[in-house]
């Protein structure tokens, strides 16, 4: 056996199990699969070149022709279908059936070569043992051609790949690069030099050095777990409506939500755009190309059918700062906002209840402290009223003063006219007294007692103020009884009477006995 056939054999071998090791991996990533069935196809051919290097007989030979070109029909479609799965380029049916029929017709020519010598114009076997010899017709190189296209076109994705990418992503599209570049390359070689240069195919022992690099790929770098993810498949499958646009403002690409948006909003004419690539965005969108002005900029875009659009326009820039364009991302805002003025509107509502509800607690509140015959402060909210008051003058160093207010012979009033009569008396002198006292006055009604408070008079002002009440509560007249009532008044003054509300309420009751026993109808001061 020559060297040539041992080589050819352990490449096999090589690339078998490396096909092995990938198609356990094939729940993991669809790249295992055609990764896999090309390992494998390219251990078919390394084996029938092992076997016609080992010498077979003619027939033998010949039938491994068949098995060679089978295996490279199967290597170059799957490594297709691979490098498309690895670069994350779906593979469609149609795509994968295609690159299937130029194995398939490649076989029937091959089969038929010993008839119409299409694929070898001659075959001869020279040397012992006898070695296949043969020239190559228009058919092998058609195919050829087609196969190097194939493979180019696989490098170039590739090479995409590994130009956008970094870290293992970027590694692993050097090692794809690498390991199907070596076999292709030494079969470039092989098939182009004339025998007397190259006496030997050397894609075998290129193919041994493939599946070393391989079985890196797969063990190290975890080539079948960390499939990268294509560029054009985010894109597109962003619901964003995004555009790409130069220096000129002519779009040079856009993704499907763009093309969408194209189609909704057609041109100023209201022909949809079909060939958007190309086109200024000023005759694509003008209402967006308006909103996007002459640099970058954020703002929402409100069309006339009610839509709303968040227009977002940035800079492109290459390595030195140098401007090759901007992106610009759409995206229709018109839920959101109708959400948010619906939000806003909920909210309004929600603090005009509060409000409402706030004024109706404090009026509630309000009421609970007011006499609701007079409209007066009850007792209870005057006393907490008058010990604010008095803490205030006490640290400003200034009197306080009390009046507090009788109705003279309430009780008579009660007796002979009725409570009727009586509570329409009491209302009376409640509005004699608030239309008389002054702003910061405060004044509250307890029984037929009512008292006045007077912020910053001292004993002698508080007597003349007393008095000027007194007197206005004498012009009270109430209609059903034809009634003229007096009131007899007590004052007090803080501190000189007392400095606690308990002090100040007590002497001004003892003055106002005092003036009832006086006659009524009077003011007198405590003592």
């Amino acid at each position: 056996m020559s060297t040539l056939a041992v080589v050819a054999a352990v490449s096999a071998l090589l690339a078998v199990a490396v096909a092995v090791l990938a198609w356990r991996s094939r729940a993991q990533t669809p790249a295992a699969v055609p990764l896999a069935v090309g390992l494998f196809g390219s251990g078919l051919w390394a084996g029938a070149v092992a076997v016609m290097g080992a010498g077979a007989p003619p027939a033998v030979q010949d039938a491994m022709v068949f098995v060679e070109f089978a295996g490279v029909g199967t290597t170059v479609a799957c490594f297709r279908l691979f490098f498309d799965a690895a670069t994350g380029r779906p593979s469609r049916r149609t795509r994968t059936a295609l690159l299937l029929v130029e194995p398939v017709l490649l076989l029937a020519v091959i089969a038929a070569d010993p008839w119409m010598h299409w694929f070898h114009q001659t075959v001869v076997y020279v040397g012992d043992p006898p070695m296949r010899d043969s020239t190559h017709g228009p058919m092998f190189w058609l195919h050829s051609l087609y196969s190097y296209v194939v493979i180019a076109s696989s490098f170039r994705d590739v090479l995409r790949l590994r130009s956008v990418s970094s870290g293992i992503v970027r590694r692993q599209a050097t090692t794809m690069l690498v390991g199907v570049g070596i076999p292709v390359l030494a079969n470039a070689v092989s098939i182009t030099s004339p025998a007397s240069v190259l006496p030997v195919d050397i894609t075998p022992p290129a193919f041994v050095v493939s599946g070393i690099v391989f079985a890196y790929a797969v063990l190290a770098q975890d080539l079948l777990r960390l499939v990268p993810v294509a560029r054009s498949l985010v894109v597109d499958t962003m619901s964003d409506c995004l555009f790409v646009v130069d220096a000129t403002g002519r779009v040079v690409d856009l993704n499907a939500a763009g093309r969408n948006l194209l189609g909704e909003l057609g041109t100023p004419g209201g022909e949809p755009v079909r060939e958007a690539v190309g086109r200024p965005v000023e005759q694509l969108l003008p209402t967006v190309a308006q909103a996007m002005g002459a640099g970058e900029v954020t703002t929402v875009l409100c069309l006339g059918d009610g839509r709303s659009f968040d227009v977002r326009s940035r800079w492109i820039r290459d390595h030195r700062g140098q401007v090759l364009g901007r992106v610009v991302v759409v995206r229709d805002v018109t839920a959101v906002l109708d959400q948010q003025r619906a939000l806003e509107q909920a909210n309004e509502q929600l603090r005009s209840h509060v409000q409402t509800i706030e004024k109706l607690r404090a009026d509630l509140a309000e009421e609970a402290v007011r006499d609701p015959l007079t409209g007066l402060r009850n007792r209870r909210r005057f006393v907490d009223d008058l010990t604010a008051r008095l803490a205030e003058s006490a640290a400003a160093g200034r009197p306080l003063s009390l009046v507090l207010l009788d109705v003279d012979h309430f009780k008579v009033i009660n007796d002979t006219y009725g409570h009727a009569v009586g509570d329409d008396v009491l209302v009376a002198v409640a509005r004699a007294l608030g239309q008389h006292a002054r702003p910061e006055d405060l004044v509250r009604y307890g029984g037929e007692e009512f008292v006045v408070l007077l912020p910053h008079l001292d004993a002698a002002a508080a007597r003349v103020r007393a008095e000027d009440l007194r007197a206005a509560c004498a012009h009270v007249r109430v209609a059903a009884a034809d009634l003229r009532i007096t009131i007899s008044a007590g004052v007090a003054t803080s501190p000189d009477h007392g400095t606690s509300p308990d002090e100040l309420l007590l002497a001004a009751d003892r003055a106002l006995y005092e003036a009832k026993g006086g006659g009524r109808d009077r003011v007198a001061l405590a003592e």
